[in-house]
């Protein structure tokens, strides 16, 4: 295909897309208020002792994963849509998302644009250390949280990059060139790990490891599992339209937040998750014979999801 014709193919696209993207949108902001007032609300209850911190952890760890979803969707531009005017609120809550998450947003955004562009090229695609049976995310939730955790050893002495997985050493030199980012991730780091021994010194240490830091790591397992592997397993395809999929099971719409359909979400970006099976609907007769894949329960699905 020409690059007349793609961009013949994009704005036809946009084009179907159009009644469902472009306008603020109040609901992201609504979720994110009260995802943040609930993870409020257990640090609270767990340093006042209201709670034992045991459960603390558990339920800030759910609560945490929610917050990717604010800030993926203020990552691509879709809380305040085409409106520029209170594009700084966007950027605003994508920050305050990294806070639970324990990963900049600021570096993310770069990332997640890169995976948008190579998705399923072996050394572009930044999210493709997860590429692989189910058990791969295993190892490369281990790199992830050693990166968090120790990120200037890595990024300074190089041979200690031999305890990391080789998938996220092909991810760590992709990236090496943009120094800005690099820059960010370190100062990203210094700020929690300066909070957290804030905290320490104050004697708030166990608190703030149980309630806030491990909720952190021990979220990224089902982050990577649900919006880096599933959506894209078996990550063998490139192409606009084969390198994902829609993909439904029993409760996925709640699980994966939408992103059950997350071919629609490549093909139509600037579209919030809560819109893409409502877009699905519309337009699956046309994607399908595109050559998007559609699995399990979902509309015109060809057969069962790969696992």
């Amino acid at each position: 295909m020409t690059t007349d014709e793609r961009r013949l193919v994009l704005r036809d696209e946009r084009a179907q897309a159009a009644p469902y993207w472009g306008n603020v949108e109040p609901r992201i902001v609504v979720t994110f208020l009260l995802f943040s007032a609930a993870w409020v609300a257990v640090i609270v209850l767990g340093v006042n002792g209201t709670i034992p911190l045991w459960l603390g952890l558990i339920l800030n760890t759910v609560i945490a994963s929610t917050f990717y979803m604010p800030m993926h969707e203020a990552t691509h531009g879709n809380i305040w849509g085409r409106t520029t005017s209170g594009k700084w609120i966007e950027d605003l809550i994508g920050m305050l998302c990294a806070i639970p998450l324990g990963f900049s947003y600021k570096a993310h955004r770069p990332s997640h644009m890169r995976h948008h562009a190579h998705t399923n090229d072996p050394l572009k695609d930044p999210d493709f250390h997860t590429a692989g049976p189910m058990h791969t995310v295993l190892k490369s939730w281990y790199g992830q949280v050693m990166l968090a955790t120790f990120l200037p050893v890595f990024a300074f002495v190089p041979p200690a990059r031999k305890l990391l997985p080789t998938a996220m050493l092909v991810m760590m030199r992709a990236e090496t060139g943009s120094k800005k980012l690099g820059l960010i991730q370190l100062r990203f780091w210094f700020l929690t790990n300066v909070c957290l021994l804030i905290a320490i010194l104050t004697g708030h240490g166990w608190q703030a490891l149980m309630l806030w830091y491990l909720p952190s790591r021990l979220q990224a397992l089902w982050l990577l599992t649900v919006f880096a592997w599933f959506p894209h397993h078996p990550a063998t395809n490139v192409g606009r339209y084969v390198d994902t999929r829609v993909a439904v099971f029993p409760a996925s719409r709640w699980l994966i937040r939408g992103h059950d359909h997350h071919a629609v979400h490549h093909l139509f970006p600037r579209v919030p998750h809560y819109r893409l099976r409502k877009l699905w609907s519309d337009i699956a007769d046309d994607m399908m014979a595109k050559g998007v894949r559609s699995e399990g329960r979902a509309l015109d699905a060809t057969g069962p999801i790969i696992w």
